[in-house]
């Protein structure tokens, strides 16, 4: 750890919704889960109560690929994911209709659950990165750009009088995932 920590990044791999390790108790658990109590581990450290937090859910062309075929719902604490996607929807990158594919829905699931998540924890409110794809550099650039934009903000907000629930962007509302 570091003085002076502007922002904390956390990264979670989308496709470890249905992968398991041994943890440290030898204890096979899933992946998600252990990225969910190592997260609730940092947000609760004392040295962190003042900062900011940007969540970076990675890997998400993989994650369309396999939420096809592999339900979110392999990890226990997304067992109340059942969404509403069109039968004449395809599940592609492609949307016509400007209607949310099943990946998108999952990826918005996930944010959310962390920011509730952070918020019952802190009492804060959690930044959400748009989705990377881990080997396009584009989209990692983006995650970064907008990690950049959470300390500029931070810089800014108190010159402009706002306090941290006055702008949407803090919000917990599941309404403000992520910008574009």
């Amino acid at each position: 750890m570091f003085e002076d920590v502007r922002v904390v990044v956390f990264c979670v791999s989308l496709g470890d919704y249905d992968q398991y390790s041994v943890d440290g108790n030898n204890v096979l658990t899933n992946k998600m889960i252990q990225s969910k109590r190592l997260f609730e581990s940092i947000v609760t450290h004392p040295t962190f109560d003042q900062t900011d937090f940007l969540l970076v859910l990675n890997k998400f062309d993989l994650f369309e690929k396999k939420i096809a075929d592999i339900p979110l719902t392999q990890c226990e604490w997304f067992s109340d994911f059942h969404p509403i996607v069109s039968k004449n929807q395809p599940n592609s990158r492609s949307n016509k209709n400007n209607e949310s594919t099943l990946a998108q829905l999952g990826f918005y699931y996930i944010a959310v659950k962390f920011k509730r998540l952070f918020s019952s924890l802190t009492g804060r409110n959690l930044y959400v990165g748009p989705p990377v794809k881990g080997l396009d550099h584009n989209s990692v650039k983006d995650a970064l750009k907008y990690a950049r934009e959470v300390v500029k903000w931070d810089e800014e907000k108190h010159s402009f009088g706002f306090e941290l629930n006055d702008y949407s962007m803090y919000s917990a509302d599941a309404t403000s995932t992520f910008s574009n």
